[in-house]
């Protein structure tokens, strides 16, 4: 199993406060840690994964071992406080950035350094058009420039309390739910500010623009019309919420009735499978997984409200660049000390990050906004 080295927060410089010395320890375990099975084995435990070709035996030591160190980190030991963290640190980190992969299907994503700028590049192609001519007149060659511009940053943080006392006991369960609670709301957090900014990109374009409103069969047919030019493939992605209201024009009407649709049997089969289609006009049909912020209501006050829109569906050719420009700052990054209001030891985790649309990719995607889906 692979993963990114990760580090804390910032190497603080306060002295004999126990908390600067947990960060000191963790960035320590964190630079000469390794992948190794141990790793690998723990992570897989804590994200229910099948853990049954490993050795029994060597399974048992590894929850022991956990168990001693949150009992230790229980009694104070800032060492034993450390590997835990670092641990953890670990086991979020790979899941979180395979969560944000989503974002590829929109553009480009890279990670720099920690001491790095968060510079993003793209080629502007320029030169004149072909043209026919005579045989010994001029010709005309294009030219790619590269621009590179460097990005504002913004962090989107996480955090847990993490109970030594539980997870002594061996309940190591407990932490993939709030491990996937940080995963989750970090992810959804940047992702939804990212897609938020091409979505209002689009929209506010007074150039040319693949866009239309509502999702309706003459509008996606106006916009698929216009992305295939752009590529022989064409990935449709979406909430569950804007590929539902898809499916329900992916059917054909009968010429003897023409007040009545009728659904192809493969159409029929793909909703009876999943509730939704998986392709339209041969085009596969993407679901973006949008979960629900638990700490905040929808706008009619019912409800939660998801973290992603529900009123997006996007038309994206595979192969061609992507209009958004996307750069992660090192890993995951992380930093233990005492939560005065709950008098808890919380680590926080934050992952830094700068987003650019370009705008001159923007008519290579296809865009639909339904505001009748706004939960």
């Amino acid at each position: 199993m692979g993963f990114e080295i990760v580090k804390n927060l910032n190497d603080l410089k306060l002295k004999n406060d126990g908390y600067s010395e947990i960060n000191s320890l963790v960035e320590n375990k964190l630079k000469s840690a390794k992948a190794n099975e141990d790793v690998e084995i723990f992570s897989k435990i804590v994200w229910g994964k099948d853990i049954s070709k490993y050795d029994g035996k060597k399974v048992d030591r590894i929850i022991e071992n956990v168990k001693t160190l949150a009992g230790m980190a229980q009694e104070g030991d800032n060492q034993a406080k450390a590997e835990i963290n670092a641990v953890v640190t670990v086991t979020l980190q790979q899941p979180l950035i395979q969560r944000l992969n989503l974002l590829k299907f929109l553009g480009n994503a890279k990670t720099v350094g920690y001491n790095d700028e968060l510079r993003y590049e793209y080629y502007q192609v320029q030169g004149e058009m072909s043209r026919t001519q005579a045989s010994s007149g001029a010709f005309p060659f294009a030219t790619a420039k590269k621009r590179t511009g460097v990005l504002d940053t913004k962090t989107v943080t996480g955090g847990v309390i993490i109970d030594y006392r539980e997870l002594s006991s061996g309940a190591i369960d407990g932490l993939s739910n709030i491990a996937d609670q940080v995963v989750s709301d970090m992810t959804n957090k940047l992702v939804a500010d990212c897609i938020s900014g091409l979505a209002s990109a689009v929209q506010s374009s007074s150039a040319m623009k693949n866009y239309e409103a509502g999702i309706t069969k003459t509008n996606v047919a106006n916009v698929l019309k216009k992305v295939h030019k752009f590529a022989e493939n064409v990935t449709i992605l979406g909430d569950y919420d804007a590929l539902d209201a898809l499916g329900e024009i992916a059917s054909f009407q009968v010429s003897t009735s023409p007040d009545s649709v009728r659904f192809s049997e493969a159409v029929m089969e793909e909703i009876r499978n999943s509730g939704l289609i998986k392709t339209y006009k041969g085009n596969i049909v993407v679901k973006i997984p949008n979960a629900y912020n638990l700490t905040q209501l929808n706008s009619e006050g019912d409800f939660y409200k998801p973290y992603l829109p529900t009123t997006d569906l996007w038309f994206v050719p595979q192969g061609v660049v992507a209009p958004l420009a996307i750069v992660y700052r090192g890993g995951l990054m992380s930093m233990t000390s005492i939560d005065i209001n709950t008098r808890g030891e919380v680590t926080r985790y934050d992952l830094e990050y700068g987003y650019k649309v370009i705008n001159e990719y923007v008519p290579f995607l296809g865009y639909i906004y339904d505001a009748s889906l706004a939960e």
